[in-house]
């Protein structure tokens, strides 16, 4: 028996409750009852015959939203399923489940809390406790012994524990990705950037220095991080904020050699940080490097005196030996073209400090390049140095000890930008600063914090490339965070009702093999199916004594 709708000659619909049978091995209708025309039955009528047909045939499931008459919070499902899931393919439990167990919080919850945040919408630790309901937590006191639920000064603690178990932690995640993969780490590519923190404060790890941000006076941290062909960190550390990046670059070399025990592998990176000392520790490690050279630093080298050969459109290049080593001399037509734009650029601004006369006497960067002067009073432009400039536009290095043919030492040097990229997901995407922390200990915890979220957050795209979908880091934000529920209780029944998600939100979770829940469930099965923390349930309920963290 069901409902249908008929129409007559003149168009109007009627609505008739139907019963279909069969007679002589054909299906026939018949009907039951002539329920009237459409546009004769108010809303409201058909409202109070589906309520009248529940409350007799006591249907359970039922609910009448319109009966709702507060909107309750939304909450979030999708980034606490999606951050689990991940924790799962590390294996995060067997790994804190190594730890002592005297906490009366748990680190593992509590680190997925804080990468959930990072992950959708990156704030402090009070915000992320203010905000605990959004996630399905209960907020309490520390001093609420009785009470269950979380307090804000395990937030902190966490931190004080990470740093602690920095280095396992890493070693963890490592051997777990391999694994995860089923990749091998041959080509590695190291940078540095600096971590500015809101004070001027000093202590043996802040430190005043030059930021990449070319700021001089905030105190930082200098961090040097390695990541593989797929953009996923090896190891990372950190170091007092007046370090030259060079100076970081032993400790690198010494860590994939000694606790990854890397074999083969090619460095790459940047001029800046491969001095002639940093290069013997690259051959002493039996590693090889590729890494940019300064054309006009070349002493003894004329890179305009010899034919170049064509390696991509656009591109030639011409080799020769240098100090023992491959040299490659490049040319690059679109190169060219940036540095000729960035000169004019820097010419007229040079011109425009000379017409106000505001010309910044201590600094030879950007457009003072381009003045001179006899008596550091009277400036001009400097004609020489920019024609000399522009005999080098699209002109560029790259020393390697490797054995790879040109085109491939050159797509290897191309591929350094992973690394910059990587650095601005880190600072930028999981806004790891500005940083509102002062001690040593919970400094080095919230970068932990941090690199563990964006081994998630970077894990989670190559599951997305894997299975050839697009995505940017704006998109899979905006899809995790649209994964919200409300609960409500209608005649006492309690259901969770899920709001709408778009293509890019369903597919996130299908390649996590993560359910997709209906718009309407029974609240317990929502919960239950989606392995949700029950806001009514103790965090994983361990001992209840003063943390010793």
């Amino acid at each position: 028996m069901y409902v249908r709708t008929v129409k007559n000659n003149q168009g109007k619909e009627y609505l008739r409750i139907v019963e279909s049978y069969r007679e002589n091995g054909k299906n026939k209708q018949k009907i039951i009852a002539n329920l009237g025309r459409i546009d004769t039955i108010s809303r409201k009528e058909v409202e109070n015959i589906v309520d009248k047909l529940v409350q007799i045939y006591d249907i359970k499931g039922y609910v009448n939203l319109n009966s709702v008459e507060e909107a309750p919070d939304k909450k979030n499902y999708g980034i606490k399923v999606i951050v689990d899931r991940l924790f799962e393919r590390y294996e995060m439990d067997k790994f804190f489940e190594k730890m002592d167990k005297k906490a009366r919080f748990d680190v593992e919850d509590l680190l997925k809390i804080m990468v959930m945040n990072r992950i959708i919408e990156p704030k402090s630790k009070l915000g992320i406790f203010n905000e605990l309901d959004y996630y399905g937590f209960k907020r309490i006191d520390e001093a609420e012994t009785d009470e269950e639920g979380i307090a804000l000064q395990w937030m902190y603690r966490t931190l004080d524990v990470l740093a602690q178990k920095k280095e396992e932690l890493e070693k963890h995640l490592y051997s777990q990705r391999i694994s995860l993969f089923n990749s091998v780490v041959d080509l590695v590519f190291y940078d540095v950037t600096t971590l500015a923190f809101e004070t001027q404060q000093t202590n043996e790890l802040l430190q005043m220095g030059y930021s990449k941000d070319k700021k001089f006076n905030e105190s930082q941290v200098v961090l040097g991080m390695s990541i593989d062909r797929d953009r996923m960190p090896v190891s990372f550390d950190i170091y007092p904020g007046n370090t030259f990046e060079g100076h970081t670059f032993k400790d690198t070399i010494e860590v994939m050699k000694k606790r990854y025990q890397l074999g083969k592998v090619i460095v790459v990176c940047d001029r800046g940080m491969m001095s002639r000392t940093n290069m013997e520790i690259v051959e002493n490690s039996d590693y090889e490097f590729i890494v940019g050279k300064s054309i006009k630093q070349l002493k003894k080298v004329d890179i305009f005196d010899g034919g170049f050969t064509e390696i991509a459109k656009g591109i030639e290049y011409r080799e020769i030996e240098y100090e023992g080593k491959r040299l490659l001399i490049i040319h690059s037509e679109e190169r060219a073209e940036k540095d000729r734009k960035d000169r004019i650029r820097l010419i007229e601004k040079a011109k425009k400090m000379l017409k106000d006369g505001n010309i910044e006497t201590k600094s030879k960067r950007g457009a003072k390049k381009y003045l001179k002067t006899k008596n550091e009073v009277d400036y001009t432009l400097d004609i020489q140095k920019i024609e000399k400039d522009e005999k080098y536009d699209g002109y560029y290095g790259i020393i390697t000890n490797t054995q790879l043919n040109p085109k491939q030492i050159l797509e290897q040097y191309h591929t350094l930008w992973k690394v910059e990229e990587s650095f601005r997901t880190l600072k930028n995407y999981l806004e790891t600063r500005p940083i509102f922390h002062w001690t040593q200990k919970r400094i080095k915890g919230h970068i932990v914090m941090s690199f563990v979220s964006y081994i998630m957050q970077r894990t989670l795209e190559l599951e997305l490339e894997r299975n050839n979908i697009e995505y940017s880091h704006e998109k899979i934000r905006e899809a995790i965070k649209n994964m919200e529920y409300i609960d409500i209780k209608l005649n006492e029944q309690h259901f969770a009702i899920r709001t709408n998600m778009n293509l890019l939100a369903q597919k996130i979770l299908k390649v996590l093999n993560i359910p997709i829940p209906k718009v309407v469930t029974p609240y317990e099965e929502f919960i239950e199916k989606l392995k949700l923390q029950n806001e009514n349930k103790e965090i994983k309920g361990l001992e209840k004594s003063k943390v010793k963290a």
